[in-house]
């Protein structure tokens, strides 16, 4: 009897180990996702649209109130936009997570100033509510 209970114990510690050996592969292969959105626009910047591109690769076109969703492989990446002066925001993907970038527009006298943000789930769903369905 004893040694059917440690049998059967060493069985499921080795089917467990085997388990979470896959389940740690197959997380460090998911793929990162990258949320960029718009919110609080005034009057002036609405009308204007952005290019969203990460290391010179176009990941989509951003309008007001509206996200642009990217999945990629881990690793280093600069996000940027087809506005000029835009700071570059260089992000740290890892396998699995996600990220939500706020593309904040200002607009002064006749120059038009934006800032990439990183922001926490909480924030972004205050901010985009429309973040629910682009997921």
């Amino acid at each position: 009897m004893f040694n059917k209970t440690i049998a059967l114990v060493f069985a499921l510690a080795t089917a467990v180990g085997f388990t979470q050996s896959a389940t740690a592969a197959e997380a460090s292969a998911a793929p990162a996702t990258v949320i960029v959105y718009r919110a609080d626009e005034s009057v002036k910047t609405r009308r204007l649209k952005l290019d969203i591109s990460a290391d010179n690769h176009n990941l989509g076109t951003l309008r007001a109130d509206n996200v642009v969703v990217a999945e990629g492989a881990a690793g280093q990446y600069t996000l940027g936009t087809s506005m000029a002066g835009t700071e570059p925001l260089t992000l740290d993907l890892k396998p699995g997570a996600t990220y939500y970038i706020h593309a904040d527009l200002k607009m002064r006298g006749s120059r038009i100033y934006v800032s990439l943000n990183e922001v926490s789930a909480q924030v972004a769903r205050v901010q985009q509510p429309a973040l629910e369905g682009a997921i």
